[in-house]
């Protein structure tokens, strides 16, 4: 839901942003306050991050929090859920809370986010050339729609079981949709 804020240059973003309490995504001059998330939500993108986090072990790369703040192009910033960057991470700026070149980005939905993460997120990631994988995770349901950067554009393919393995062939490792949602009931 946009805000009712005035139209922002990014400068007065990225300072409103700062010295907000909580994150704000900035598309085209408007402010998109987000919301906190639920308890399911949180847990989600808690297991995610300890499993990416496991799973790459020692290499070269760095799994980021739901505060890092994602530069798609010069007017657009986003805030993933979980971001991971293979390699040199390349920041905008020398404080180091936007990130230029992410590897994976991870979404988990929320009522508010579902049309977003499914229609312009993809083709915003799609956009950064760094992205080589786009995750979105389901609060409410076992599912996942993982893209995949191939040369012709994006691969989808979807995982609806717990028993369902998602490799994660960019970063070289998978993510079982049993770990993400271990001890998450759903409502039937």
């Amino acid at each position: 839901m946009v805000s009712n804020l005035r139209h922002m240059t990014v400068e007065e973003y990225l300072e409103f942003d700062d010295a907000s309490e909580s994150a704000n995504e900035y598309i085209d001059g408007e402010i998109i306050p987000m919301p906190g998330g639920t308890r399911k939500h949180n847990k989600i993108v808690a297991f995610t991050t300890a499993e990416l986090v496991s799973s790459l072990g020692d290499r070269n790369c760095e799994v980021l929090g739901s505060q890092m703040r994602v530069r798609i192009d010069e007017t657009k910033y986003v805030y993933p859920d979980v971001s991971v960057v293979c390699g040199d991470a390349d920041f905008e700026g020398e404080n180091e809370v936007i990130l230029r070149n992410p590897t994976l980005v991870v979404e988990v939905t929320s009522p508010s986010s579902l049309v977003r993460d499914h229609a312009s997120k993809v083709e915003f990631y799609g956009a950064v050339p760094s992205i080589l994988c786009y995750l979105i995770l389901d609060q409410e349901r076992a599912f996942a729609e993982c893209y995949t950067r191939a040369e012709d554009g994006w691969r989808l393919r979807q995982y609806a079981s717990l028993d369902d393995v998602i490799p994660l062939e960019p970063l070289a490792c998978s993510l079982p949709l049993a770990q993400v949602y271990r001890g998450i009931v759903f409502d039937q």
